[in-house]
């Protein structure tokens, strides 16, 4: 007969913790709450309910020792049996010393992990033998982070400072930590993007953000680098054409878009070719990746320098969070893969419908869509705003201006830069915009 097996956890570590913080109070807790960020790290229900009631207190900034657990536990459990309040005054007793705290917390976090892993492959079983295919992949992305989070939890993550030094001094002498835009008007702001950082870019529909990111991409392939796209508003197809008409000398996107080449057809086929030919080993494109999972799952196994995805607010998630707090996972997943991958990633956002509601319509940071933690996490927050799309006849068609709001290690403002829509492009002066008419 098989014996059935219990759940990883450690009731010992639980209890210990909780009389640690319940003796120590605010400054124990704070060191407790990096490793417990919620209650479901707890096995025991009670012990999910007291934390949960410690958290209570904290958030409203009240004292945290017996008699105050005791009492908001009661409040958020009305129906809860008498027996807690001889729990409660007893754990205190389960503590060999406060010091300890952060052991406590990290045992029970590595036991909370192997309980998700378990349920995480056994939804991987479940969905394999049933052949579902859409779901097999959301899953291997939360077991594979689940497995990288345990395995870097042991042994511990600080690192040697004479290592941390030497990679410091190697990143310094070989440049590699810095990825250039290739377009002046971010570079001179900017200076580039570092490996392993966030750059947001913003701005409402119409004003051009796509074709930035194409002409991005074009200029870090030029580069030489590996860049992996997620299209989510966009079709493969439809960036592709984007590529074609930059490649083609005086190619329209109107009358490639619509298929009506107007005796262009060589040089539509020898822009076909050039794009064929010089991106097909350095851009990857998805258009079908629905999910953050998904996501990080093609990123571990391509590995590319730079990730650009468009745009975060069409990322599908599972949960049922509010959106703000989706984003912020995904904005947080994201700084992850970029540190874990040693690459950089490009996030485009949407902006906040207000904006067009004010005298000034210039984007600012507050104007992200969601959720402040796209830039305060970011590195560089930029905009792009094309003032011809508001009144055309202050603006000129052929001028934009690229916005940097926030540039953790250059300078903000803002650059007027030249624009073509129908040749995809962006340039350095509006005259150069001009002059690139289209062949008709």
């Amino acid at each position: 007969m098989n014996k059935v097996k219990e759940q990883p956890q450690n009731m010992q570590a639980e209890k210990a913790l909780l009389g640690s913080v319940l003796t120590g109070g605010l400054d124990v807790y704070e060191k407790a709450k990096p490793w417990i960020t919620n209650s479901e790290a707890f096995y025991s229900s009670i012990n999910k309910q007291l934390w949960q009631s410690i958290q209570s207190l904290y958030r409203n900034k009240e004292e945290i020792d017996i008699v105050t657990v005791s009492d908001r536990f009661k409040r958020l459990n009305p129906n809860h049996e008498d027996g807690v309040t001889y729990y409660i005054t007893g754990l205190p007793d389960e503590v060999p010393t406060t010091a300890n705290v952060e052991e406590y917390g990290k045992i029970i976090y590595e036991k909370y992990l192997r309980r998700e892993i378990i349920k995480s492959a056994l939804k991987l079983h479940t969905a394999v033998y049933d052949n579902q295919g859409s779901e097999i992949e959301e899953i291997l992305g939360t077991h594979t982070r689940l497995l990288e989070e345990i395995k870097n939890i042991k042994p511990s993550r600080l690192n040697d400072i004479e290592m941390i030094v030497s990679e410091a001094k190697e990143l310094i002498n070989s440049g590699d930590n810095i990825i250039k835009f290739g377009i002046p008007a971010l570079d001179v702001a900017a200076g580039g993007m570092t490996r392993k950082e966030l750059t947001v870019l913003g701005g409402r529909p119409g004003h051009g953000k796509t074709t930035l990111i194409i002409n991005i991409i074009r200029s870090l392939v030029n580069q030489g680098h590996k860049v992996m796209m997620f299209n989510r508003e966009m079709s493969n197809p439809e960036m592709i054409r984007k590529l074609i008409v930059m490649e083609g000398d005086k190619l329209s996107y109107t009358d490639v878009r619509k298929g009506d080449l107007n005796g262009s057809t060589d040089l539509f086929e020898s822009a076909s070719e050039s794009v064929t030919n010089k991106y097909k080993d350095k851009l990857l494109m998805f258009d079908d990746v629905r999910t953050l999972d998904q996501a990080m799952v093609e990123i571990s196994r391509h590995k590319p320098d730079v990730i650009i995805d468009d745009y975060i607010q069409l990322i599908s998630m599972s949960d049922t969070k509010e959106r703000r707090h989706q984003i912020e996972e995904i904005v947080y997943d994201y700084k992850w893969i970029c540190k874990k991958e040693n690459c950089s990633a490009i996030l485009v956002s949407q902006l906040n419908r207000e904006i067009e509601k004010r005298y000034e319509p210039r984007p600012r940071l507050s104007d992200y869509s969601e959720s402040g933690v796209i830039e305060q996490t970011a590195e560089c927050a930029l905009f792009v705003w094309y003032g011809y799309v508001f009144d055309d006849e202050e603006y000129s068609p052929y001028k934009s201006e690229i916005i940097s709001a926030k540039v953790r290690y250059g300078r903000v403002g803002t650059t007027e830069v030249g624009f073509n829509g129908d040749r995809c492009s962006f340039y350095k002066t509006e005259e150069d915009a001009r002059q690139d008419t289209p062949q008709r």
